[in-house]
């Protein structure tokens, strides 16, 4: 093993070791990630795409918007400058009351969470 003049042996040990660990920890991370990606697949947990779609649509529906129909909705959302991906869900709902933005996720299709234990 190559020592550098900055440190001796002893310290060079311990940087190697601390390199080791530094290895096994990202190995636990990526193991870790494996799980995420196969308990994403599973139903009632939202994959990335799915739960940024749904907070897209969440950032031009404020709380004070609800209850409302969908057409109250759109006029909320066009008033935020929604984007045309938003406007288009919000007018494909079925027409009736909604009382909050999980309302409006689930009856455009979206995916509903489900608490687990």
């Amino acid at each position: 093993m190559e020592t550098s003049d900055k440190h001796g042996p002893r310290v060079a040990d311990d940087l190697n070791k601390d390199t080791r660990a530094g290895h096994e920890e990202l190995r636990e991370l990526e193991s870790d990630a494996v799980r995420i990606d196969v308990r994403q697949e599973q139903e009632g947990v939202m994959d990335d795409a799915e739960a940024a779609a749904r907070s897209e649509l969440a950032r031009f529906l404020q709380p004070s918007a609800f209850p409302a129909r969908p057409a109250e909705l759109l006029a909320s959302a066009n008033e935020a400058f929604a984007g045309d991906e938003v406007l288009a869900v919000l007018r494909a709902l079925p027409d009736q009351v909604y009382d909050n933005v999980q309302q409006v996720w689930q009856s455009a299709g979206g995916q509903v969470e489900v608490k687990r234990a």
